[in-house]
């Protein structure tokens, strides 16, 4: 199979009717996205219809994005499994990169969500035996998809889903967009902490930029499972004003008061999938999909500890079945992000307390399940993010004098923090890129402090106030690319 492996230059866009590599003649465009167009072609040596991803010319000079496309190409051609899009080719042509892959018919899960509404367990068991199946496949062979979601979700023709829904066996789903996965031996396409996916079904440890493991994929997958049947997204009722604070905190709507008729077996499967932290969810995609194909089929069997989930976690599990009052829906949480958080040195030197993030998030999780809890836990997490950063730009200011000016500058920010006009997305950018300067020795040169020094001048005049849009321009920064 060829595969691109180098940077071309940009060539005119394509259309319908354009031969691409001598080979695939376009048809009808099937889809856009941030990366390219998809069409459908002919392979006009095999005479098979095939979909055919193009990148956007104008990104051929791009080597991130370049890389990206490379890895879905790598990716695909790691997992050979009916519940994954099969690859045909991986090539360039005319400075034109392209996957050729299987063409998919029918429609995907978000189009079914959004047509006929919320789905019965029973409607969605084949699904999720088909998804996990495919899942465990990629898992096994090292490739972690890292944007699960329902519009990357493919499903069969309805009478299939129709047979299958009455015989409870999987059917053949298909998953595609690997663009982000992350393939076991090309690690270094990835920068080190970056966070990449849809926020909306992005993992807390995900979302922070942590190390990743397949149950990244198990709580993305769980976040599809609710959906599908409440109709709804876990956190659109929660996150309103704070979707990243709401998800790392994990204060879903109980699905319970959603869908009341569901069994309790079946609403604990699905908050088990998608808790918050790893360690409480199902070890594999296997594990999920045994656990509720159990909780359909045997909906009033003894439901079996998989984890030893926290007495929160219970009350969340286990809470009042009384529906919820329809109202307005709120603001949905950002879609498409590529959000960058450095870490920490593995043995920092110093006291680092920006590390006490995920367990006063997890101390939060109590009040939460009260009303303005939430907003405390919020205001809190602002105050680590602010007091860490803040305490190692002081030490090194103090070791640099000719910095004077910068510390004015810090200190129109501790102004802006106490008067509480700094939220969190703009107290994480700060401490994100302390924490990346600092993750090599420990110390922070002139050269990192003048560098830290453009996003707290940028917080300054922003008035403390950042967007996801904001934070993710100023965390996806580094010294060697300033802006």
């Amino acid at each position: 199979m060829q595969v691109a492996s180098a940077y071309p230059t940009a060539s005119r866009p394509l259309g319908p009717g354009d031969l691409v590599d001598a080979r695939f003649r376009l048809e009808g465009e099937l889809g856009a996205g941030g990366m390219g167009t998809v069409y459908a072609a002919i392979d006009e040596t095999t005479g098979t219809r095939v979909a055919l991803k193009l990148m956007r010319p104008e990104l051929a000079g791009d080597e991130r994005a370049v890389e990206r496309f490379r890895r879905e190409g790598a990716a695909l051609a790691a997992v050979r499994h009916p519940a994954v899009v099969q690859i045909r080719e991986v090539g360039e042509a005319e400075g034109t990169l392209y996957i050729a892959m299987e063409l998919l018919e029918g429609e995907t899960l978000s189009a079914r969500l959004e047509r006929a509404g919320p789905m019965s367990a029973e409607a969605l068991l084949p699904i999720v035996l088909g998804l996990c199946d495919g899942l465990a496949a990629a898992h096994e062979r090292g490739v972690i998809h890292r944007d699960i979601k329902p519009s990357n979700i493919h499903l069969p023709a309805p009478d299939v889903l129709a047979r299958a829904e009455r015989t409870h066996e999987r059917v053949p789903v298909k998953l595609v967009d690997f663009g982000v996965a992350r393939v076991a031996g090309l690690s270094k396409m990835t920068s080190t902490g970056l966070a990449i996916g849809t926020v909306r079904y992005m993992a807390p440890e995900q979302l922070t930029g942590s190390a990743i493991d397949e149950r990244a994929d198990v709580y993305s997958l769980g976040i599809v499972i609710y959906e599908a049947l409440a109709g709804e997204h876990p956190f659109d009722r929660t996150a309103t004003e704070d979707p990243i604070g709401a998800i790392l905190v994990g204060r879903a709507t109980p699905l319970s008061s959603l869908r009341p008729d569901l069994p309790p077996a079946m609403t604990r499967v699905v908050h088990v999938a998608m808790a918050r932290l790893a360690t409480e969810r199902f070890a594999s995609a296997r594990a999920l999909a045994e656990a509720f194909q159990q909780a359909v089929l045997e909906p009033h069997a003894p439901i079996s500890d998989v984890t030893n989930p926290t007495p929160a976690r219970r009350a969340m599990e286990y809470a009042p079945t009384e529906p919820v009052v329809p109202s307005v829906r709120p603001p949905a949480i950002p879609e498409e992000s590529e959000v960058r958080v450095k870490q920490a040195a593995k043995k920092p030197k110093r006291k680092p307390y920006w590390l006490l993030l995920p367990l006063v998030t997890g101390l939060c999780l109590v009040p939460t399940l009260g009303g303005l809890g939430f907003v405390g836990c919020g205001s809190m997490m602002t105050d680590i993010q602010m007091n860490a950063g803040v305490r190692n730009m002081r030490g090194a200011l103090s070791a640099y004098p000719e910095l004077g000016p910068h510390g004015a500058e810090l200190d129109q920010l501790e102004a802006l923090h106490e008067a509480d006009q700094v939220n969190w997305l703009a107290a994480a950018a700060f401490n994100a890129r302390v924490q990346h300067a600092l993750r090599g020795d420990q110390h922070l040169s002139a050269s990192e402090v003048v560098w830290i020094s453009e996003v707290v001048r940028d917080i300054n005049e922003q008035g403390g106030e950042y967007s996801l849009e904001r934070y993710t321009e100023m965390t996806e920064q580094t010294p060697a690319t300033p802006p």
